[in-house]
């Protein structure tokens, strides 16, 4: 069943070998963008690139970037496959020399004949710098830097991950969520955590080394905070769905919190269902993780069993909750009453898993 489960998180997706053993190759990116065979996908702002005709088949309701407070969730499951932008490596061997560019390599696909290498190239910091003018440039090739991501900013439509991973195949999938999460972890750290020197990429872009010549052998990983987010079921198998209040309207998830320093996974969860809902919990069961780099999570999914079906809620950060049987959630989901979390998100899964399929 825990298979099962995991098999259908779209941001728990891979279809390409990590290769992690050739990052700390000398030169690898400069060989990748050489090899006629490697592709490049695109990131921009934490944004993936799909051609204009595959973003048209994305349902509106699946757009999340107008939403900081949950995804939005999506009326209908998207009716085709949506894919990445891949180019040509060698199409952009330029960029390898110009500022701010950042290229990860991603990892190789081996079932295909030849294997295909893939490296994202995140645009973000070049396209700010020329768009910052007055900066200078460093050489001839950085006065070419305009044209060049003007160009690929304009060629593509850009995608939020959470509406692009239920549409994708399972090898974009995995590609365009390690893609968001290093490159939106090079976004936010830019200085060395121990003596604020500036920060260059490293291990062919999954990690990075502090420029201070006093400080030059520390190596810098993105740091991942653990969040424990749980389906809460009890002895009439109900389960029970709590409306925060940063929350939109009539949108109804589970109980989740980030693990504090120090506690077990196991803990965090009977901690956050009482903080939240008030229900002391019996067995707790692991289900399944994916990534969530908005910006740096990993949500691990859990079910419980509550002890008490009395609910208490805090009304600071949880506003309303209450107990759901399967037909009552069928029926507010198709009225409009309740709606559900994402299909990107392991919250919508841990509720189907209950359920027994999909719902609305």
């Amino acid at each position: 069943m825990r298979g099962d489960f995991l098999s259908r998180l779209p941001l728990a997706q891979s279809a390409v070998d990590y290769d992690v053993e050739r990052r700390s190759e000398e030169g690898l990116i400069d060989r990748l963008l050489d090899d006629p065979v490697t592709r490049v996908m695109l990131v921009h702002e934490g944004l993936v690139a799909v051609s204009k005709q595959a973003a048209g088949r994305v349902p509106v309701a699946l757009d999340c970037v107008a939403d900081p407070a949950a995804p939005r969730p999506d009326a209908e499951p998207p009716a085709e496959t949506m894919t990445l932008a891949l180019l040509a490596a060698r199409d952009l061997r330029d960029a390898a020399r110009c500022r701010g560019c950042l290229f990860i390599y991603l990892g190789i696909d081996r079932a295909c004949a030849p294997a295909v290498p893939y490296l994202a190239l995140d645009i973000t910091r070049a396209l700010d710098a020329q768009l910052q003018g007055g900066m200078g440039a460093d050489s001839e090739l950085d006065a070419q830097q305009p044209p060049l991501f003007q160009r690929l900013l304009a060629a593509y439509e850009w995608v939020e991950l959470r509406s692009f991973a239920p549409c994708a195949s399972v090898r974009d999938a995995g590609l365009a969520t390690s893609a968001v999460a290093v490159s939106m972890w090079h976004h936010s750290q830019r200085y060395c955590p121990a003596c604020g020197s500036p920060v260059r990429p490293a291990l062919a872009g999954w990690a990075q080394t502090c420029t201070n010549p006093e400080d030059a052998d520390r190596l810098l990983f993105p740091r991942i905070e653990p969040a424990v987010i749980t389906s809460i079921i009890d002895g009439r198998e109900r389960i029970v769905l709590q409306h925060n209040t940063a929350w939109r309207d009539r949108f109804y998830s589970v109980s989740a919190g980030f693990v504090e320093a120090g506690e077990s996974l196991e803990h965090a969860v009977r901690r956050e269902a009482m903080e939240e809902v008030g229900i002391p919990l019996g067995e707790v069961h692991y289900l399944g993780s994916q990534a969530w780099p908005f910006p740096s999570s990993v949500m691990l999914g859990f079910t419980a069993r509550a002890v008490s079906d009395e609910i208490r809620v805090d009304h600071e950060e949880v506003a309303a909750a209450r107990w759901f049987s399967r037909d009552e959630l069928a029926r507010a989901v198709e009225t409009g009453e309740v709606m559900l979390p994402g299909r990107a998100s392991i919250a919508r899964h841990l509720i189907e898993h209950w359920y027994g399929g999909p719902l609305g």
